[in-house]
C-alpha cells in the first residue's frame, strides 16, 4: 500500500506594501523578473507577458549550476486588484507547452486582500506533484520566491 501523493500546496503571507504595489508585481514584466519562479540564487533571463484571459507569460528561469528551465503561464482568470489564476506548463523556448512525465501542467491561484496598507497573498499551487517533484519542493521554491518578493517591494 503506497500513500495517496500530496497534490496541493496553500501558503498564506502578509506583505508589506499595499495591494496596488503587490498587484503589480503579478503583471509588469520587469517586477516579475525580479522574484517569481526564482529560488535563491536563480534569476530570470527572459520574460514577455501579455497580461489578459488567455494571454501567457513565458519565462526562463536559470538555476544556480546553469540549468535553465522553460516556463509557459495561462492567464485563465483576473480580477483586477483581487485574483490571479493561472495554468503552468513546461515549455520549450518558444513557449511550446512540453508538460514531461513527472512535471505535470498545475494551476496557480492568487488571492489579493487588502489588510490596512498592508497585503495578505494567499498562494494555491495545485497538480503540479509527482514523485520526481513532490508538493515539499514545490513548498521550498514558492517560500523562497516570495520572500524574494517581499524583498523587491520594499526597494520599489
Amino acid at each position: 500500500m503506497t500513500a495517496e501523493l500530496k497534490d496541493e500546496l496553500t501558503i498564506v503571507r502578509v506583505l508589506n506594501a499595499p495591494r496596488e504595489k503587490v498587484w503589480r508585481a503579478f503583471w509588469q514584466q520587469e517586477a516579475l523578473m525580479q522574484w517569481w519562479g526564482q529560488p535563491k540564487e536563480a534569476t530570470m533571463p527572459f520574460c514577455k507577458v501579455d497580461f489578459r484571459v488567455g494571454g501567457s507569460m513565458n519565462f526562463a528561469v536559470q538555476q544556480a549550476d546553469g540549468t535553465m528551465i522553460w516556463v509557459k503561464c495561462i492567464y485563465r482568470e483576473i480580477v483586477e486588484g483581487e485574483k490571479l489564476v493561472l495554468e503552468q506548463h513546461i515549455s520549450d523556448e518558444s513557449g511550446s507547452q512540453l508538460d514531461p512525465p513527472g512535471w505535470p501542467a498545475s494551476t496557480i491561484t492568487l488571492l489579493l486582500e487588502d489588510m490596512s496598507g498592508k497585503t495578505k497573498l494567499t498562494v494555491t499551487h495545485a497538480g503540479m506533484a509527482s514523485e520526481a517533484h513532490p508538493v515539499e519542493q514545490f513548498k521550498e521554491g514558492w517560500s523562497q520566491s516570495l520572500d524574494r518578493l517581499a524583498g523587491s517591494l520594499s526597494l520599489q
